[in-house]
């Protein structure tokens, strides 16, 4: 048995953690250049980031290959596409192991991310509303107006209300 191909899919799939932790340590940058209002951090953040998710792109098309060309070693069928489970399940020691604690290591990162991502996009969502709301204050735009109203508060004569203008004493 040719065991370059499961020593391949091992080295792909450390190098793919890799990326998954470099992703998430550019997504705390990213939190710090938010909280900091930096936003040359920001953007230069937002471009490695780019980078990197082209790079994990890429990383999953050959982790895929390398998986698949490795479970048909195995006389695992291709389609669906097999796990990283059944296929370290099938490898001999000490890739069993590595190849299982890789699937593990990555969907853990991937929930980190998740996270991340979500907080990071929160903060970014409350803190344009924060400034809708400013701009609606100092615009006025917030004010209700009542009907028959200006802006100023005077009574706008153009206006015509069908109620009566004085309370009887019935009510």
């Amino acid at each position: 048995m040719d065991l370059t191909v499961v020593q391949r899919l091992a080295e792909e799939l450390d190098e793919h953690l890799s990326r998954y932790q470099s992703l998430i340590d550019f997504l705390e940058k990213e939190k710090k250049c938010l909280l900091s209002l930096d936003l040359e951090g920001l953007l230069v953040t937002s471009q490695i980031k780019e980078k990197l998710g082209l790079e994990i792109q890429d990383s999953i098309h050959q982790l895929t290959n390398s998986l698949v060309e490795t479970a048909l070693m195995f006389n695992i069928p291709s389609m669906p596409n097999p796990t990283l489970a059944e296929v370290a399940a099938l490898c001999p020691k000490p890739y069993d192991n590595r190849l299982n604690e890789g699937a593990i290591t990555l969907a853990r990162l991937k929930n980190i991310i998740n996270r991340e991502n979500e907080a990071n996009r929160l903060f970014v969502e409350q803190s344009l509303n924060l400034v809708n709301e400013s701009i609606n204050v100092l615009t006025g735009a917030d004010q209700i107006k009542g009907e028959g109203y200006r802006k100023d508060g005077s009574k706008d004569k153009s206006v015509k209300k069908s109620l009566p203008a004085k309370l009887s004493k019935e009510v």
